[in-house]
């Protein structure tokens, strides 16, 4: 996706002449910046950082005499050393022990410049940046560096409170670490951080906890990657300097991104496991300003290790000439606010410590503190997702040209044959409904009259509900590409920092659509609700927008934080399932799983980076027995065979994108041109996979999965419960191995016994 901005001339023409004008770039001030508190004067702080009569951080590890126990949760136990403000963690059952700083026992062959030695070694560093003079470059140290020291230092019933002071650059952070029943959590308290002249762009807070070096042991790096990702550990790896680093809930397309093509982090986790022991990190507050920050071995010091990165600032390009596209980058004058920013550190020891143990650790996070309710009742058979497209526009030579594919009474006969076939639960989602159809948006109705209109939808719901099968309208609330719904883009557009209307480029031709304040396009759904109940349409399918986009809006009538954004989002969800009964959405961040009922097209592949070792189910492993999901259309796989096999891996559902046999040519449309959509070109198929995947998965719809692991080459083994194992085949020969037999290409459903 590219994105394409509206300037405001006068405003860059002021802003680059006071750029040249002060030399050092005032434009910050010019700008005003962010969504927060405005940057304190130097002046009136600096008379708070005279270290005289401070005892100054020291380089090198804490010793374990120095460590004193503060808390004690009946699993756990937390000690910490007071001159570092560093601590362990100790499973009291097993003694197995956790440390906020690089493991000792290795610390002496660390081979990085002592500057990064000492950073590794800090309970904190941070990256700062003057951002007064736009040339400058950011920077990273850590209390030693800075010369820093303790304040504040004050042990409390569960834990301890203390203060990082970093004098050279004029700041202080407070922060909280608290024990309870069975993880650690580590909190910054952002109403208390002082700043000087300088900008503060992000803090990693105990940065080395849990990590361990590549020494053998069987080990790995979770990163939240897709549907998740692995990192083995390995004392060599190719290109050893390349980091992971990536925004949670996705870029925000309101400042600079850098194009790395990988894929969105929809849960705010990750994790290490080395030998017998781990931990689950879960950012549980404050994760729309966060970043997952993983290194592995030999990239940053010689131990795996990954953490929160916390947002207070990011960079944006200012423009200055829309038809040059001359302009330069600077930062926010204001750093992000937020309530709180915490994360939790799950200890994890034995089996529990792999990524299915620590997939339930999340999946029951999800339940007992974020009101995830397992699923509760279901049918026989597996339900099959049948998405129905209603018509799309081709490019004319004057005008779009309006493209058929199904109509609301072909829809009902299109449904009736999938029925007869002996498919009888099913999920419609009607696309390409409204007027002018899939890639029209804003003023969703009425429904478009050459479908049928609204009598029309009426009466195929009216059917479908007959046969028990309920249907949701698909809807993209995010863009608006016609100026209906009484929206103008320049009054009611999505701004960035520097006050320009974002805009998604299209295929082809097409006119941008234009990205909508979500402030705005929450009152849009509200009130076009009633209008959907009327149809007797059962949920809005919310595709590719709502659930999915957390973008700051800067445009003044509407103002949003990313925190805001997952507000609004949460509760457009939630009015929409109190009205009509139901949502659903695709491929969402895990902020809206307590307000939908199914999670569509969700991802399960990974980002490719060359040191991801493998692609692993976690997304799918929480969601089982929480929520229904599916993997993208089926009709729109490039390797049919295999991709059927790791649907049925995953514990996912079939999904198909249809429409009528007599549609128009959709190869000429702007959205659908790629697809084969033709329902009667994939009735074998669809008879086929459904059959395969009842086959597999109807004993296990509420079912959690409980394990899974590769036990050969391309033979991956997914367990339910404590009895049902699905042994998935992916080689051109057979699998025969322990009492296993899974022919080429296949599955194999093995019920009662144990794990070889």
């Amino acid at each position: 996706m590219t994105i394409r901005l509206r300037n405001k001339k006068l405003l860059a023409k002021l802003v680059f002449f006071a750029a040249l004008l002060a030399g050092l770039g005032w434009i910050v001030l010019l700008i005003g910046g962010g969504i927060g508190s405005p940057v304190p004067n130097s002046t009136a702080v600096s008379t708070l950082f005279e270290p005289s009569g401070k005892t100054l951080y020291k380089a090198g590890l804490p010793a374990d005499a120095g460590f004193e126990q503060v808390a004690d949760s009946g699993a756990l136990k937390l000690l910490v050393d007071k001159t570092t403000a560093h601590f362990q963690v100790v499973d009291k059952t097993t003694g197995k022990l956790w440390r906020s700083y690089p493991d000792p026992a290795y610390w002496q062959e660390e081979t990085v410049p002592n500057t990064w030695k000492n950073n590794l070694t800090s309970p904190l560093m941070v990256e700062f940046v003057n951002a007064k003079n736009y040339k400058s470059s950011s920077v990273t140290a850590g209390l030693i560096e800075n010369q820093g020291y303790l304040e504040n230092y004050q042990p409390v019933d569960d834990g301890f409170n203390v203060t990082f002071v970093l004098p050279k650059v004029e700041f202080k952070i407070p922060i909280e670490v608290r024990l309870r029943e069975n993880y650690v959590e580590t909190r910054i308290v952002d109403s208390g951080i002082v700043e000087g002249a300088l900008s503060l762009l992000n803090i990693k807070l105990y940065p080395l906890f849990g990590a361990q070096p590549s020494v053998g042991q069987d080990g790995y790096i979770l990163l939240p990657d897709g549907s998740g990702s692995l990192i083995r550990f390995a004392a060599d790896r190719t290109m050893q300097q390349l980091t992971y680093n990536e925004s949670v809930y996705g870029q925000d397309l309101s400042y600079y991104n850098e194009n790395t093509g990988r894929q969105r982090i929809a849960m705010p986790v990750y994790g290490i496991k080395s030998g017998d022991q781990g931990f689950l990190a879960i950012i549980s507050e404050g994760e729309p300003f966060a970043n997952v920050y993983a290194a592995p071995s030999g990239a940053v010091g010689r131990s795996n290790w990954a953490t929160t990165e916390w947002q207070y600032r990011k960079r944006f390009f200012q423009s200055v000439s829309k038809s040059t596209g001359e302009g330069f980058y600077t930062y926010s004058g204001e750093k992000f606010l937020t309530d709180a920013r915490a994360t939790r550190y799950y200890p994890l020891i034995a089996e529990e410590s792999d990524y299915a143990g620590m997939a339930k650790v999340y999946r029951d996070y999800l339940i007992h503190e974020q009101g995830v309710k397992p699923l509760e009742t279901v049918e026989k058979d597996v339900p099959l997702f049948v998405d129905i497209v209603g018509a799309d526009i081709e490019k004319g030579l004057f005008a779009d040209s309006y493209l058929k594919a199904t109509t609301t009474s072909e829809a009902e006969r299109l449904i009736r044959e999938l029925y007869n076939q002996g498919i009888h639960r099913m999920q419609v989602h009607f696309s390409g409904w409204q007027q002018d159809g899939f890639s029209t948006h804003g003023g969703y109705f009425p429904v478009d009259k050459r479908l049928g209109g609204n009598d029309g939808m009426k009466t195929f719901i009216a059917f479908a509900h007959s046969l028990d099968i309920p249907v949701y309208l698909t809807a993209k609330y995010t863009l608006n590409t016609n100026g209906d719904d009484r929206f103008w883009w320049r009054r009611d557009g999505l701004r960035n920092l520097a006050g320009t209307v974002l805009e998604e480029q299209k295929n082809d031709g097409q006119d941008a659509a234009s990205f909508v304040s979500p402030r705005f396009y929450e009152k849009v759904v509200t009130s076009d609700l009633q209008n959907y109940k009327s149809l007797g349409a059962d949920g809005i399918y919310f595709e590719d927008g709502i659930g999915q986009q957390v973008n700051t809006d800067f445009n003044g009538r509407y103002k949003a934080s990313r925190s805001d954004v997952v507000g609004i989002q949460s509760r457009i969800l939630e009015q929409s399932k109190t009205e009509l009964g139901s949502a659903a959405a695709n491929n969402v961040n895990f902020y809206a799983l307590d307000q939908i009922d199914h999670v569509h097209r969700l991802t399960d592949d990974y980002s490719y980076d060359v040191f991801i070792s493998e692609a692993i189910p976690f997304a799918q492993i929480v969601l089982h027995g929480l929520r229904t999901y599916t993997l993208d259309w089926s009709n729109l796989r490039d390797e049919f065979g295999d991709e059927l096999l790791r649907s049925i891996e995953y514990g996912a559902y079939p999904a198909y994108v249809l429409s009528s046999d007599k549609s128009d040519n959709l190869k000429r449309s702007y959205s659908l041109w790629y697809y084969s959509l033709n329902y009667k070109e994939w009735q074998g198929d669809i008879r086929e996979e459904y059959a395969r995947s009842n086959e597999a998965l109807a004993p296990v719809q509420q079912q959690y999965i409980t394990g899974h692991r590769t036990i050969a080459p391309n033979v991956k083994e997914t367990t339910y419960g404590n009895d049902y194992r699905i042994v998935v085949n992916y080689n051109d020969t057979d699998y025969n191995k322990d009492g296993i037999f899974v022919p080429a290409k296949d599955f194999a459903v093995i019920k009662g016994g144990t794990k070889p």
